[in-house]
């Protein structure tokens, strides 16, 4: 018997994509401000900061940014299944009912109709053979 070895990459990286790319992670990085200015004031006692002299961008992983690319090109021609993708491996909670339910949520702001659990697994399964394919053309191409 042989072990899928790239199979086993093929998922790894899809979770660690799932981890960087987390759906219940938005708010921390949306541009809300820890601070407002009455708690500068009072952390500087009353003298107002310098000027800002910007942000520091978002830093992204560039294994997670190869993952949200491939799943951006799959979402041009099949929304249905990028949703689900990221409802597998973005979403939070069980793989089960709470990630269905999030790819159905996903699916329902695209206005598209919600899927039924067998066809979310065989969207999953799809998708990941797609990502797989991906990945096997950016390992021959280098």
């Amino acid at each position: 018997m042989q072990v899928d070895t790239f199979g086993a990459y093929v998922r790894a990286e899809l979770e660690h994509w799932g981890r960087e790319f987390a759906l219940h992670r938005d708010l921390d990085y949306l541009g809300h401000h820890s601070k407002n200015v009455l708690q500068v004031l009072i952390e500087h006692k009353g003298d107002m900061p310098g000027r800002a002299q910007g942000y520091k961008p978002l830093e992204l992983d560039q294994r997670a940014q190869r993952i949200e690319t491939i799943i951006f090109e799959i979402s041009r021609y099949n929304v249905q299944r990028a949703c689900v993708l990221r409802a597998f491996y973005c979403g939070q909670g069980r793989k089960g009912v709470e990630r269905w339910e999030t790819a159905n949520l996903l699916l329902a702001n695209c206005s598209k109709k919600v899927l039924s659990r067998p066809k979310y697994y065989a969207e999953h399964e799809v998708g990941f053979a797609e990502v797989r394919g991906f990945l096997t053309g950016l390992a021959r191409a280098a």
